[in-house]
Parts: structure tokens; C-alpha cells; sequence
């Protein structure tokens, strides 16, 4: 396999899930179990199967220590480091990225610590080597969202749009927004207009927040100081200073008495440290064939948008229907998302008595299931105990959850710590962290969790 050491790659996992149902649990969004591994390591498995040696993954300081322990049960061999930053602060993805600036020395590639994709990272990387872009992007077009009965309560929130618009000859990235900016009708600059003969506008892309970025962006980030998001601020900043050009030395203001510039533009990091510029002047090639324009439009910035076809899986786990839907196509997509059959899909310390469970199924390690229960497309974690006449259909156990004699749960989801008292009976329904619920209890789309005075976001 080839080893990639032209790029750093940096794994943000700092988030807590706001997006997610609260209901008083202190779980991290990364270490939500998708199949028998935490959603970070797929993130980790994408970037060791296209070559990558390292990485660094920015975590809150409270999960550190679970974030390794969880790690280390997991097959990997990419070298990961920890990066930790407050819990007590509202960190931005910005503000992780300047955290770990003074170790950062070459180009970079940032990918969410919440990402499932088969996608080959490296047709994203080699859109950026092929054009010396200054930023490149992957979305996905998944097409229309596929709808799942939730459990839980019922909820109105309406997913986050982006408007992505895509110069579809040379894959230029030309504008990004959120379509929540927009009240109603969108007017593009008329220069974007003008320049790209052929834009695409979508606003169905899932953004996949991966961004492969020059490094000098990371010291232009620092210098400005004043990004805290990278999704929502930084990117969409530097897609829409493509439009500019640098200014002439007269025409910039802003200098002290001994005539050192006190305000630096974007374009006083976005230079060419080698010969690429002498290159493509002598190069007879050309990325758009209409018109009579020079190569990029003679545009030091350049900002690219990968969109694989609709057959490449790419979810990302930041919701509950997209935690529910990962859970039930993983085993399905698992050869094509990590490469390798899944060897030990009952962890070898469990015990599993039962014969009646079925190969979408997995069970985690030192978990006891009972002889006579029925487990159907259901992931178990570790440390749990399953007891006679329990029948689990399309569920996720998390660890340490204990479900008594004659349960049935149906599309349910139950966190760390629960447990059930026997007979109870639920359908769609979210069992919240460490909750004891009562023998013979019932119940269809509803919460079950402890209330208290500091419920923190799970996630």
C-alpha cells in the first residue's frame, strides 16, 4: 500500500452531538457504536486503508480516556495522537485546527470524526494534486433522504441545507452557503456568472466534511483570528475569494510609520512556492475548453468539489436518523467500507447461548445472552446481560445494559447502563443512560430517561 506523507491528517471528534436526543447521558458522539466498533473508527480505517501512517484526532479533555480505551479494543494500525481540548469551553472547529498549528507542517486533510464512507479517499486527494488547489471538498449525493420511523418522541427539526453551486466542466467549487441565509430568491455575483459558463446548483449535497487545504490556510486561520467555524466560516470565505484578485500595492491601506503592512489579505498567503505558476504559463494545458480564458482564469485561489456517483455509501452520524440508518446498512456495506471481512462478529469473550440470532446481529465483549431469546439485526455492546424469552428486533445496546426475562423491544435504542425490569414491552422507544424501568412497563415512541437539573447533551 502506499504510504501518503505529503498530507498531515487531522480527525475532528471534539463534538458532543447537538443534533442528538438529550436525555442526560455524557456518551461522546465518536464512541456512538455503529456495528461492534465506535463511529471513530471508521474515520480512522478510511484514512489507514488510502495510506496514511498518522493522524491526529482532536477530542474533548473528559473523553480522553474513553476515546483511548475504546481505541484500543479496536483493529487498527494507523498511529493516532490525541489532541485534547476544553470541555468547560465552546470550542469551534476553527478554534481545534489553530490548537494544533505549531505542529501542523504540511498540507492538510480534515475529516470528521463522525464520517462512514467506501469512497476511496484518494479521488479527492488527486483532484487537489492534479489542479494545486488551494481547497478541495467531498459531498455526497445521496439523493432524496430515505425515510425511517424514528424512535423517540416525535420531532419537526428539518435537516441543515447547503447551497453547493459546481462549475461542471472543471469541478471548480464556486459558491457555498447555507440555505438558511437565504429568505428567498438566491442572487449569485454576477462576476461568478460570467467567469463559469456552467454552474450546477444543488441543495441536496451532504457535505462530508472532509476539506483537504493548503497549509498556508491553517497560518492565514491563525493571522485573522476571527473563524470560529471551518464548515460555516472558513470554507465558505475562502470559495468566495476565488472571485478576487489581489490588490495593488497602491491601493493598499493600512501601514504603520515605518511602512510595514499591518493588514494582510488572503492573497499574501496564497503563493506559489515552487515553479507551478512558470509550469502552467508554459503548459499548453487548458481546464476549460470554451471561451477563450486562460487556465483557472488566471485565479490564484482555487477551490475544487468531488461528488462521486450515487453507488459510493457516505453518511454522516451526527443525528439520530442517521445513527439509526448507518446501524441498520452497516453489515450489508461492511467488505466495501472496511476492506476486510467482519471475523468476529460475536466478540470470542461473550456468551452466546442462543441459536435463534441472525447474521446482522453482533454482540460485544464479556455480554451474556441467554438460551432462550431471539435477537434480530440487533447490535449488543459489552457487558450486557439478556435473560430468557427476550426478543430484540432492530435495536442497539450500548455497554452494561441489562435486559430481564421476557422483554421485547422493536426498534429501540438503550444507553449505557440502562436497565429493564422483566415483561416490559416497548416499540420505538429511546431507554435513557443508567434508567431503571419498572417491571411490566409499556410503550410506543416515547423517552424513558432521568431528568435532572444539568442534562448534558448525549453525543
Amino acid at each position: 500500500m502506499h504510504k501518503i506523507l505529503e498530507f498531515q491528517a487531522v480527525v475532528l471528534a471534539g463534538g458532543r452531538g447537538s443534533r442528538l436526543p438529550d436525555v442526560g447521558g455524557s456518551v461522546s458522539k465518536c464512541l456512538l457504536p455503529v456495528g461492534p466498533y465506535p463511529v471513530l473508527w471508521y474515520s480512522l480505517n478510511m484514512l489507514e486503508k488510502v495510506g496514511f501512517q498518522e493522524a491526529m484526532v482532536v477530542v474533548l479533555d473528559d473523553d480522553k480516556s474513553n476515546i483511548l480505551n475504546a481505541l484500543e479494543k479496536c483493529p487498527l494500525k494507523i498511529k493516532y495522537e490525541l489532541i485534547v481540548i476544553p470541555s468547560d469551553e465552546d470550542w469551534g472547529t476553527a478554534n481545534s485546527l489553530k490548537n494544533l498549528s505549531n505542529r501542523v507542517t504540511t498540507d492538510l486533510v480534515v475529516v470528521s470524526g463522525d464520517l462512514i464512507t467506501n469512497i476511496n479517499l484518494n479521488e479527492v486527494l488527486n483532484l487537489y494534486r492534479k489542479h494545486d488547489a488551494a481547497l478541495a471538498t467531498l459531498f455526497f449525493n445521496n439523493g432524496p433522504e430515505e425515510w425511517l420511523e424514528l424512535p423517540g418522541l416525535p420531532s419537526k427539526a428539518k435537516p441543515d441545507r447547503d447551497l453547493v453551486c459546481v462549475d461542471e466542466e472543471t469541478q471548480r467549487l464556486v459558491f457555498l452557503a447555507s440555505a438558511s441565509d437565504f429568505e428567498g430568491n438566491v442572487i449569485l455575483p454576477r462576476l461568478l456568472i460570467k467567469k463559469f459558463e456552467s454552474v450546477n446548483m444543488y441543495s441536496r449535497l451532504l457535505d462530508a466534511h472532509v476539506y483537504v487545504m493548503k497549509k498556508w490556510i491553517v497560518n492565514y486561520l491563525i493571522d485573522v483570528d476571527r473563524f470560529t467555524s471551518i464548515k460555516g466560516e472558513l470554507i465558505p470565505h475562502v470559495v468566495k475569494k476565488q472571485l478576487s484578485k489581489p490588490k495593488n500595492p497602491a491601493e493598499k491601506k493600512g501601514t504603520s510609520e515605518k511602512n510595514v503592512e499591518l493588514f494582510k489579505d488572503i492573497f499574501y498567503y496564497a503563493v506559489d512556492q515552487g515553479y507551478e505558476n512558470k509550469i502552467r504559463k508554459m503548459s499548453a494545458y487548458n481546464d476549460h475548453t470554451l471561451g477563450s480564458k486562460d487556465v483557472y482564469c488566471n485565479d490564484i485561489l482555487r477551490c475544487y468539489a468531488h461528488i462521486p456517483n450515487k453507488g459510493i455509501f457516505g453518511i454522516r452520524v451526527n443525528t439520530l436518523s442517521s445513527f439509526c440508518l448507518s446501524n441498520k446498512k452497516i453489515m450489508a456495506k461492511w467488505e466495501e467500507l472496511t476492506g476486510t471481512p467482519l471475523t468476529d462478529r460475536l466478540h470470542p469473550n461473550s456468551e452466546v447461548k442462543t441459536k435463534q440470532i441472525d447474521e446482522t446481529s453482533t454482540v460485544g465483549e464479556k455480554s451474556v445472552i441467554s438460551e432462550k431469546t431471539s435477537i434480530k439485526n440487533t447490535f449488543i455492546g459489552a457487558n450486557c446481560t439478556i435473560e430468557n424469552k427476550v426478543r430484540l428486533t432492530n435495536c442497539i445496546l450500548m455497554n452494561n445494559v441489562s435486559i430481564k426475562e421476557g422483554c421485547v423491544l422493536q426498534d429501540c435504542i438503550v444507553y449505557t447502563g440502562a436497565t429493564l425490569d422483566s415483561n416490559c414491552s416497548f416499540q420505538f422507544c429511546i431507554i435513557g443512560p443508567h434508567h431503571l424501568v419498572p417491571a411490566s412497563t409499556t410503550g410506543v415512541h416515547q423517552l424513558y430517561a432521568e431528568t435532572t437539573d444539568n442534562m448534558i447533551t448525549l453525543g
